[in-house]
């Protein structure tokens, strides 16, 4: 089953940017309730990075991992 991850990316204060990542994303997350997400996050000012806050939304997206384990035999 595929590893789901929400990314987000804010501008902060100081012209840099700052990404969040959410592991255990659900799959079907909208690009409107990504974006209301990330409007609450600027709305409620709750995160800063380096001392900077954050200012507004770059980019939102999920990403999707699959990763297959191997056996190993011995040698």
């Amino acid at each position: 089953m595929p590893e789901i991850k929400a990314t987000m990316v804010f501008k902060r204060g100081d012209g840099k940017n700052s990404t969040l990542s959410v592991a255990d994303a659900d799959a079907a997350v909208t690009p409107a309730e990504m974006n209301a997400a990330m409007d609450l996050i600027l709305a409620k000012n709750i995160f800063a990075a380096e001392d900077s806050d954050f200012k507004s939304k770059v980019s939102g997206k999920l990403i999707s991992t699959t990763t297959q384990d191997f056996a190993m035999s011995a040698v």
